[in-house]
């Protein structure tokens, strides 16, 4: 099993812009230090969820101030994009990382970010597709031809290439089971979120993807390597005792919570397009039910070192490949957040190497 550090750059009120920065710039380097095995990046927009703006930014940085930990996105969000600058800055950037890069995409869900970059939510999936195909054509071909509803192009010549070949790892976030048989069909790793709710919610699109790999005819030796690379990302917090780690977790969990459903459901819902409004309001209505000790209990990973592995073997047993540990959520202090990744760093990921 991996295990990977998971970074938001969330600003709770009370923290500059520049602080979040610095603080979790820091933790990123700190992770190589440790013995971790990927710095895990995301994409978000205009909000206090997360400032984490530019995962091509935050590669190159990461790169330039590490030597071997790998460099991974969970996501970047393809309808944001122009498909041949996003493929010349990630090639640029997998050459300075001399090969460290995989790349997960996703296609958004967030309709702020979708007004903001003035993309229509609903036509997300076709953008999707029809950038990924342009990128995929810029990596691995001299020149670029393509004539889709988006965008057309006609023998673009596209420099430079990837370091690894035909470029870096793709994978998907997969929330669905449409995605995640796509994800089979592609020879792509899946990437999942435990962000409310029980762990056990992760076995459905694990069965999903690996029931659709096993109907495209793959061995069991290839499903297990497949699964190998499937990415599960939670909110782990590490302290001496578990009472201690729970104290210091909940209030920034619960500001979290507050935000992330801030974040997925527009202010007026009756204004979103009408084709989107049936997922906005079941989204509100499934956060309606959830309770800060529910997710005390059942979904983040709180405790002493004992508590989180046995925590964490729950989820190898479930064929988690990567555990991408975020535990710089809700604006928790710097300085514990430095104390939970040496701790996990120490005395739980050990048991597992």
């Amino acid at each position: 099993m991996r295990f990977g550090t998971y970074y938001f750059l969330q600003a709770p009120p009370g923290i500059s812009d520049v602080a979040v920065i610095e603080n979790e710039f820091a933790q990123m380097c700190l992770s190589e230090e440790l013995g971790f095995d990927t710095v895990w990046l995301t994409e978000h927009h205009f909000t206090e969820y997360g400032i984490s703006v530019s995962p091509v930014a935050l590669s190159a940085a990461i790169a330039a101030k590490t030597r071997k930990i790998g460099i991974a996105w969970a996501a970047g969000i393809l309808p944001f994009h122009d498909p041949i600058r996003l493929a010349e800055e990630i090639a640029f950037t997998d050459i300075l990382s001399r090969g460290r890069m995989r790349i997960g995409i996703g296609r958004g869900n967030r309709p702020i970010e979708f007004a903001g970059y003035r993309v229509p939510q609903e036509e997300n999936r076709e953008r999707f597709g029809e950038i990924l195909d342009v990128m995929t054509q810029a990596w691995t071909q001299e020149k670029v031809h393509y004539n889709g509803k988006f965008f057309k192009l006609d023998g673009i010549p596209v420099r430079p290439k990837p370091f690894q070949k035909p470029h870096p790892p793709l994978m998907v976030v997969a929330l669905s089971a449409e995605t995640e048989k796509l994800a089979a069909r592609r020879g792509w790793p899946i990437l999942n979120s435990v962000l409310f709710g029980p762990l056990s919610q992760i076995v459905t699109h694990r069965d999903t993807y690996v029931c659709a790999l096993r109907e495209l005819g793959r061995t069991d030796a290839q499903v297990g390597e497949a699964l190998s690379n499937w990415g599960v990302s939670r909110h782990i917090y590490v302290a001496p005792t578990d009472e201690e780690a729970i104290r210091d977790a909940t209030e920034p969990e619960t500001w979290y919570q507050q935000a992330l459903i801030r974040f997925l459901v527009p202010e007026n819902i009756d204004a979103a397009p009408p084709a989107l409004q049936p997922q906005f309001r079941a989204i509100k209505e499934r956060f309606a039910s959830v309770r800060i000790e529910d997710v005390l209990r059942e979904t983040a990973l709180f405790g002493s070192p004992e508590r989180v592995i046995e925590g964490v073997k729950e989820m190898q047993e479930l064929g988690v490949g990567e555990l991408l540990c975020w535990m710089n959520f809700g604006g928790m202090p710097p300085e514990k957040v430095a104390r939970s990744m040496r701790l996990f760093a120490e005395k739980v990921m050990p048991h597992f190497r």
